[in-house]
């Protein structure tokens, strides 16, 4: 009968102090540091990868790889301040387009995170379309003289 005693105090308390060691932990992500600048050829791998997650997510309907993969684009680090004035010495007066482009992947991207948060493939499918088409496009159109430009 003891030995029980003794032993539901043990676990009361280990209970306890897990209770009490969860309402002491704060929480840092509002703390969390900007990501650091990367180069844009950094940034399109990365990107890649987050096409790559939301492509299995579509293929084996995990609406959690998908909304991640979104997510993802969405949340990637900023250029470098070499590699943005790279690609607007090299695109001047077409840097607006290259904006667009850049514009209706981020966007698009949200869109399929909200589509994937409800659930909804036909939807996310809608939206990933699109984004392809924007990353296809942008690549079609940019993609070779940046890369020239960048190992010259």
């Amino acid at each position: 009968m003891m030995n029980n005693r003794m032993g539901i105090i043990g676990v009361v308390t280990v209970i306890i102090s897990i209770f009490m060691g969860m309402s002491l932990y704060e929480s840092n992500e509002s703390e969390k540091a900007e990501p650091e600048s990367q180069e844009l050829h950094n940034i399109m791998r990365l990107l890649m990868l987050d096409i790559h997650t939301i492509n299995e997510g579509i293929y084996t309907q995990n609406f959690d790889l998908i909304e991640t993969g979104a997510a993802n684009i969405n949340q990637h680090a900023p250029l470098s301040d070499q590699s943005r004035q790279l690609v607007m010495d090299t695109l001047g007066e077409r840097m607006a387009q290259f904006g667009e482009f850049d514009d209706v992947v981020h966007s698009y991207a949200d869109s399929i995170r909200d589509a994937a948060i409800e659930k909804n493939m036909g939807r996310v499918l809608e939206q990933y379309r699109i984004v392809e088409q924007g990353c296809v496009s942008c690549h079609a159109a940019f993609q070779n003289e940046i890369r020239q430009a960048r190992i010259q």
